[in-house]
């Protein structure tokens, strides 16, 4: 039977580390952790699950650092984790089999990034709602996919390449060997620390910008900049990476006209986004991404009617894609239908009952139009689905309504339980000083 080595990288990972090598045990043949810095207690953590550990200075190079982890290892094969990745022990067996066999030499397995949000979007993948069998997870409510290359067959001069977002492909390209996927999945919670990732902001441009500056005319540093740049808010950036990627290579994935469409339309250049999201729909008429962000610039042009054809698109193409109902409902609003506007977002919500955010929208819309009784009618809706949402404001717009309502006792009902989850809100104390609470 073929061995297999798990190889990471690390640094202050002791939060993370421990799930993610108890759900490997059993499934690899040996650890190997390399350190670049840690001053928390992740290498202790890593030695006591038997890890070996490298330590290796950081140079401002994920590729140099993940090449020691390969170096260190001693396993057929190489499994590659991050500390805040997980796999769930449903697909050990699938994994241990995938590398008995003959071919290929690689495997894409499914990497599976969480959300709390419906409206969260990975690359241009939009998430979908997470009902799978997999204990790993189960705790969020969406996930994206995305395949990435995490199963290699180890070879003595197998390396990374580039200092961020670091890729090993192009290695199986050079040497002709053949890539697969495999159904299996790398669980990646790093998405839902918002801290986290906004730390990772700053810090992954200027390593793709160093990249990119240090070799010009490779397209892949060219896609890792235009990826960091969109991240960071830095629009003309990411349109100026995503068009010279564009002229790089020979063939673009649709994540490149999606990007740069979205950079066009933060940059207020509706009419570039348009044939930015066109490009995308000609290869793949289904592309809800592209359908919903094409019908906000064809709204953005006075074009309505297009955009609205465009959106229905969308919602057949995903149900469950949050923005294309918001933006919808917009377009109603704004046309004066504010009937079909209520229906559009009581459809959205028929197809993701739990998306906060929709139920804000929906009360919102009511407010808006002065539709006190309605507002206060969907808050209470929204409760009974979420009864810890809306940060407190739901609570008290059902308390204030039935309180002026004179349904005394069941607005003090209403606003003593609020209180007791959101003891600070202003409008619940506001409320509670109107109607005499003690």
């Amino acid at each position: 039977m073929p061995t297999l080595s798990l190889a990471m990288i690390v640094k202050n990972e002791e939060k993370n580390l421990g799930h993610c090598l108890a759900s490997v045990r059993g499934l690899v043949d040996e650890m190997v952790v390399v350190d670049t810095g840690s001053t928390d207690g992740t290498v202790a953590l890593a030695e006591r699950f038997g890890a070996r550990v490298g330590h290796f200075p950081w140079t401002g190079d994920f590729g140099a650092a993940r090449n020691e982890s390969l170096r260190l290892c001693t396993g057929d094969w190489v499994l590659i984790l991050d500390a805040d990745e997980a796999v769930d022990v449903l697909d050990h067996a699938k994994i241990r089999e995938a590398i008995a066999q003959d071919t290929p030499a690689a495997y894409n397995l499914i990497s599976r990034n969480y959300s709390e949000s419906a409206g969260f979007v990975l690359l241009d993948q939009v998430v979908v709602p997470n009902n799978t069998d997999y204990s790993e997870g189960a705790a969020f409510p969406y996930f994206a996919d995305a395949p990435n290359l995490r199963l290699v067959r180890r070879f003595p001069d197998l390396r990374y390449e580039g200092r961020v977002h670091e890729v090993m492909v192009p290695y199986f390209l050079r040497h002709n060997l053949p890539m697969g996927a495999l159904d299996a999945v790398v669980h990646h919670y790093g998405k839902v620390d918002a801290e986290r990732e906004h730390h990772k902001l700053t810090f992954y441009l200027e390593l793709a910008e160093k990249d990119a500056a240090a070799h010009p005319l490779n397209e892949q540093c060219q896609f890792n900049l235009m990826l960091q740049a969109y991240a960071a808010g830095q629009w003309q950036k990411a349109v100026r990476a995503g068009t010279t990627f564009t002229r790089l290579s020979r063939w673009a994935p649709l994540v490149v006209f999606t990007t740069v469409g979205m950079g066009y339309q933060k940059l207020e250049k509706h009419q570039d986004a348009v044939s930015c999201f066109e490009t995308v729909l000609r290869t793949q008429p289904d592309h809800a991404l592209a359908l919903q962000r094409l019908a906000v610039s064809l709204l953005a042009l006075k074009r309505p009617d297009e955009a609205r054809r465009r959106l229905a698109s969308a919602l057949a193409s995903n149900a469950q894609f949050g923005p294309a109902y918001f933006a919808l409902a917009l377009l109603e609003e704004q046309e004066g239908r504010l009937e079909e506007a209520r229906q559009v977002l009581m459809r959205g919500l028929g197809a993701l009952p739990d998306h906060e955010r929709m139920h804000f929208a929906l009360i919102q819309l009511d407010l808006r139009h002065q539709l006190e009784a309605q507002a206060a009618s969907d808050a209470w809706s929204a409760l009974r689905v979420l009864p810890k949402g809306g940060g407190g404001y739901w609570h008290a717009l059902v308390a204030g309504f039935l309180l002026k309502s004179g349904h005394m006792n069941e607005g003090r009902a209403m606003l003593e339980g609020a209180l007791a989850v959101f003891p600070d809100h202003p409008n619940l104390l506001r409320l509670k000083a109107l109607s005499a609470l003690p």
